[in-house]
């Protein structure tokens, strides 16, 4: 595929200054929920926020470049038209971007023990002992336009950072 889903990341692995390979990824859309309660004694009324996070409905691995531009889309997810207007996908592909809160997980804790597999020899790059102190980094964020969201993460065994690209 050529053109790029609009919710696109990328992992540099910042022990080694590298990209951060073959990274399982997932993609879920996230629900605000809103309760309210009134009590017969008072006219308080009570209100809690929570949030609900579906299954996933995408996922993808890193490619050599450490990045995500292009989701495999469960195919239970997209067979409904609820669904369709949760995500914006249909017949595995991405149609449009629907604004709310998306969840994405990256799962970095093989990604280290295979690291470490791959560089048992190198006794001086930090990723080779296989820990990590984050083995799942979840990034929640909102997207509230039509535009291309790019989320990067920059990551080390016990440390991660990440940000709104372009």
């Amino acid at each position: 595929m050529s053109q790029r889903d609009p919710i696109t990341c990328h992992i540099l692995d910042t022990t080694v200054g590298l990209p951060a390979r073959n990274v399982i990824v997932q993609i879920h859309r996230v629900n605000e929920i809103e309760t309210s309660s009134t009590t017969d004694h008072s006219t308080t009324t009570t209100i809690t926020s929570d949030y609900e996070i579906d299954p996933p409905f995408a996922r993808a691995k890193t490619n050599e470049d450490g990045r995500v531009l292009n989701w495999v889309f469960d195919p239970k997810v997209q067979q409904s038209d609820e669904a369709f207007a949760k995500t914006g996908v249909r017949d595995g592909k991405w149609v449009k971007l629907v604004p709310g809160l998306y969840k994405i997980k990256f799962l970095t804790g093989k990604y280290f023990r295979d690291l470490a597999i791959t560089n048992a020899g190198n006794n001086g790059s930090a990723g080779a002992s296989g820990r990590t102190f984050f083995p799942v980094v979840e990034v929640v964020f909102e997207v509230d336009d039509l535009s291309h969201y790019h989320i990067p993460l920059l990551l080390s065994n016990y440390s991660y950072t990440t940000y709104r690209g372009s």
